[in-house]
C-alpha cells in the first residue's frame, strides 16, 4: 500500500527509476531507518521489481546521498545529517530559494498567483488535522519556485529538501506553528502580487529558518531516541 501513489504513473517510467523512487520513499518516510541495511533479495520481494533495477536503483541512490555502499556488506542507509551540516544546509536554501522566489516573482501570471493561492486556502483548511503538514509546505515551495522556470537550481533545492525530510515526515506541528507557516505563505503571495523583492526575500527566508528550529527540535528527539 505504501507505493501505491509511486505506481500510479510509473508506465512511462523505467523499471530502475520506478525502484528507486520506492526506495527513496522507504528512507524518507523513515520504513528504512538509518544503518539499515539494504538486502537486494528483500528488496526485491517487498517491491516486485528485478534484482538488476534495484542495483541500479541502489547506484543512484548512493549519488544521491541518501545510500552508501560498503564493500563486503552492501546497500546501507545513511546515517542523517549532523546539525553543523543541517545548518549549512539551510544556509545554502535561503541563497538559493530566495533566488528562485525573486525570479517566480518577475514571471508569474495571474494564474500562478490563483494556483498558490488555492494551495494556501488548501492548507489553512487542511492544517488543524493534517499529519502531513510538512509535505503541504514542501508543495507550497515546489509550486512556487516552478514558476521560475530554472529546474536545475529547483532540482538542487529538492535534494537538499531530502535530507530535511528524514527529520520533519511524521513531525506534529502546533496549532500556533501552523498559524505562522500559513501567514507567511499569505505574506509571499501578497509580496508576488505587489511585485515587493524586499519583502519577499525576507519572508522566504523567515519561512526556511523556521523550518531550521523545527528540525532542531526533531533532532534532539532523534538523540534521545
Amino acid at each position: 500500500m505504501l507505493f501505491i501513489s509511486v505506481m500510479k504513473d510509473n508506465k512511462l517510467k523505467t523499471k530502475s527509476s520506478i525502484a528507486y523512487e520506492m526506495i527513496r520513499e522507504m528512507i524518507l518516510n523513515g520504513t528504512a531507518l538509518p544503518g539499515t541495511r539494504l538486502i537486494l533479495m528483500d528488496l526485491e520481494n517487498e517491491l516486485n521489481v528485478g534484482r538488476g533495477p534495484i542495483r541500479d536503483a541502489l547506484l543512484l541512490l548512493e549519488n544521491s546521498g541518501l545510500v552508501q555502499n560498503i564493500p563486503y556488506k552492501g546497500a546501507i542507509v545513511m546515517l542523517p545529517p549532523s546539525l553543523q551540516e543541517m545548518e549549512l544546509i539551510y544556509e545554502q536554501r535561503k541563497h538559493i530559494e530566495s533566488a528562485l522566489a525573486r525570479e517566480a516573482l518577475l514571471k508569474a501570471n495571474n494564474k500562478d498567483l490563483d494556483k498558490l493561492n488555492k494551495i494556501a486556502s488548501e492548507m489553512e483548511k487542511r492544517s488543524k488535522e493534517e499529519n502531513y503538514f510538512f509535505h503541504l509546505d514542501r508543495n507550497f515551495h515546489r509550486v512556487l519556485y516552478s514558476i521560475s522556470n530554472m529546474p536545475h537550481l529547483q532540482a538542487i533545492v529538492e535534494h537538499l529538501m531530502d535530507f530535511v525530510q528524514i527529520f520533519l515526515t511524521d513531525r506534529k506541528y502546533s496549532e500556533e506553528q501552523i498559524e505562522i507557516v500559513n501567514k507567511q505563505h499569505k505574506i509571499i503571495i501578497q509580496a508576488i502580487q505587489k511585485k515587493d523583492v524586499k519583502l519577499l526575500q525576507k519572508t522566504i527566508e523567515e519561512n526556511i529558518m523556521i523550518g531550521l528550529e523545527f528540525v532542531r527540535d526533531e533532532m534532539q528527539h532523534y538523540i534521545r531516541k
